[in-house]
């Protein structure tokens, strides 16, 4: 099992006893209105869902911790667009740099394990602390556009699309 440590931070994939944290998290609207995946408002089973592993070869999907708190989520992860870094942070956690911190570390630990050329990431316009890590992460931009959000009714929402090239 892979577990990522940081000065600060621990992540490590999803495990089933998550979920109770995971669905505190995903039922502060200012969260998940930030993602695209996450629904409004959260659904317990999907949290659930969430909360079982991940298949290693798809990429690495966990739960991020200060402590024995439940901070925030981190993947960086195949889709069909290709592998895509995303995360989500509790608010009592932002302005602390989590958010950075752990990606980065991640983002080390994918390079050596997965022959991926570059990683993506979407960031919606209205967001402009991810845009601000993403960017500090060495993220360059790609395009604009739109994107959707399931938290948002699922429309088009203006979003920033970047990539990262291997080192």
């Amino acid at each position: 099992m892979v577990e990522v440590v940081t000065e600060r931070l621990v992540w490590r994939p999803a495990r089933a006893e998550d979920a109770e944290a995971l669905h505190a998290l995903f039922s502060d609207w200012d969260v998940v209105r930030m993602s695209g995946t996450i629904p409004w408002p959260p659904d317990r089973a999907e949290t659930a869902a969430r909360c079982q592993p991940v298949d290693p070869a798809e990429g690495l999907v966990g739960h991020v911790f200060a402590g024995a708190a439940l901070v925030g989520t981190c993947s960086v992860r195949q889709s069909e667009k290709g592998p895509m870094l995303g995360y989500l942070i509790a608010p009592f956690a932002w302005g602390r740099g989590y958010a950075t911190e752990i990606s980065a570390a991640l983002l080390a630990e994918i390079w050596p394990r997965y022959d991926w050329p570059w990683v993506r990431a979407t960031v919606f316009e209205d967001n402009p602390a991810s845009i601000r890590v993403i960017e500090k992460l060495g993220f360059a931009e790609v395009e604009r556009g739109e994107g959707s959000s399931r938290a948002r009714g699922g429309g088009p929402v203006p979003v920033r699309r970047y990539r990262l090239y291997r080192p």
